[in-house]
């Protein structure tokens, strides 16, 4: 399955290297879409998630990034460790990106706020 890619506006926590390859996410259009913080999301595809465009002015989903930097301690056996971010998206613009510490989550890219969307 498709997702989209925030490209900027998170560094490593481990290293505070820029993620240069993006944050993986499913949130509005899934169509291997580009975005940076500040960009609009798009809701014009045949496959959107959740599936209609929500009220919520705010929303928050997680999001998955690998560390691009090489010399960064989650690197083993030359190969990255898959990392969290949440993403906020306010009145259906991108506004932050950080990492997630909260518990493990129970699906891959959930949608976190608000409730009435976690199980879009």
């Amino acid at each position: 399955m498709s997702f989209n890619t925030l490209e900027d506006g998170l560094n490593c926590p481990f290293c505070d290297a820029v993620i240069i390859s993006g944050v993986g996410f499913r949130l509005g259009s899934i169509a291997s879409l580009r975005y940076k913080v500040g960009d609009s999301l798009s809701w014009d595809s045949d496959y959107c998630r959740p599936k209609e465009k929500p009220q919520a002015h705010v929303i928050k989903t997680l999001g998955y990034y690998n560390c691009d930097n090489i010399k960064c301690k989650t690197w083993q056996d030359c190969y990255p460790d898959v990392h969290l971010a949440v993403i906020t998206v306010e009145n259906n613009v991108i506004c932050k990106v950080e990492p997630y510490k909260g518990p493990e989550p129970k699906s891959e890219f959930p949608i976190l706020e608000p409730e009435e969307l976690t199980n879009a």
